[in-house]
């Protein structure tokens, strides 16, 4: 139970104020913590990364890191220097590959479903020409441990989606990335009643601070295990055989809700350090502090947190220090909050209809 409001709230002996069912559990044994099975076999796959790194994965974590990742060409070169000093020191919260992604069982999902009878869709139609597309990325999943071979009864189609067009390079031929279609699925599943935070809110308290530091979880849902039963449900079915998740995947309707309680827990164990001014949507966090110094020394905070919990960022989606930043559709300073200008300049820039319904 959260009170998310500013003001104590009392309940009467005996008062009934809600109903609760399991949607997920948060695991809070120590004992896990002395857990290193990345590497080690699982069904022939190697599972990777499961709360403490095996020193391989930090060793390459290290490796694939460089300077040049970091946005930090706004800074002085005192805040340069120093920012270089703390970054590449803590290149176990960074991962630039699937290989060394982090993984957690900190936030351990559970599944609710209105129907037990096991969900089959037919697999969709992909064209001879793209197939070599998924049969390159499911290449990749199965050696970095995120997917496996199964069979069962439950089946999810795969569709391709295009990814954006690099505008540096218009003519290079489009590129596509596999997802989970889990329309019918998510008709079954209840939904999940844990609280994402409200936006207006959030960026009203971002606004508070002079500075700001934005980072980014690389992958951010692949981040959190799912259990073996969940796994099973979470086949999905392709050109090449069929395949179960071991991580959580976009396109499942809890896993927002999901993926906010395991960030909610990262940012309530730093306050409880006395680290404050932390904010997060999903994967997107905001550090807002009131000098360099101050930032400095809640990045590192925020940063020894991440490689306890075993959670890596993209370090090319990391901005530090930013007196304004975009988040959530708003430009955010001081004080001042805005819409997007590109925003707005799509919505009017509408044609006026030009024919009558």
């Amino acid at each position: 139970i959260r009170n998310l409001g500013n003001t104590t709230i009392h309940f009467n002996k005996g008062q009934v104020f809600g109903e609760a069912t399991p949607s997920f559990l948060l695991k809070t044994n120590e004992n896990a913590n002395d857990k290193n099975i990345c590497g080690s076999p699982n069904n022939g796959i190697p599972m990777c990364n499961l709360i403490t790194p095996s020193e391989d994965i930090l060793k390459k974590r290290k490796d694939e890191l460089s300077e040049t990742d970091f946005k930090l060409e706004h800074l002085t070169s005192d805040q340069k220097q120093l920012l270089l000093e703390t970054l590449p020191d803590r290149s176990a919260a960074f991962s630039k590959s699937l290989k060394t992604i982090g993984c957690t069982d900190r936030v351990i999902p559970t599944f609710n479903f209105r129907s037990h009878n096991p969900i089959k869709t037919l697999p969709f139609e992909i064209p001879h020409a793209i197939q070599g597309t998924i049969k390159e990325e499911l290449n990749e999943l199965i050696e970095a441990g995120f997917i496996h071979r199964n069979i069962s009864q439950w089946s999810s189609p795969v569709v391709l989606v295009k990814k954006k067009q690099n505008p540096t390079n218009p003519h290079k031929p489009a590129s596509y990335r596999m997802a989970l279609d889990l329309r019918l699925l998510n008709t079954i599943l209840e939904n999940s009643t844990y609280p994402l935070p409200k936006i207006p809110t959030l960026i009203n308290e971002i606004s508070k601070c002079p500075f700001y530091t934005t980072i980014d979880f690389c992958k951010a849902y692949g981040q959190i295990l799912l259990p073996e039963e969940m796994q099973d449900v979470l086949t999905f079915t392709t050109p090449f055989g069929t395949f179960a998740n071991r991580r959580l995947v976009f396109g499942l309707k809890t896993a927002a809700s999901i993926f906010q309680a395991l960030v909610d827990l990262l940012i309530d164990e730093l306050k409880l350090s006395g680290t404050t001014g932390i904010y997060a949507l999903q994967d997107d966090i905001v550090i807002g502090a009131r000098s360099f110094q101050e930032m400095h020394n809640k990045i590192h905070s925020e940063l020894d947190i991440l490689i306890k919990y075993n959670q890596t960022l993209s370090p090319e989606k990391c901005v530090f220090f930013k007196s304004t930043i975009d988040y959530l559709g708003f430009n955010i300073s001081h004080n001042k909050i805005q819409p997007i200008t590109s925003n707005i300049l799509k919505i009017t820039s509408f044609q006026p209809p030009r024919t009558v319904k």
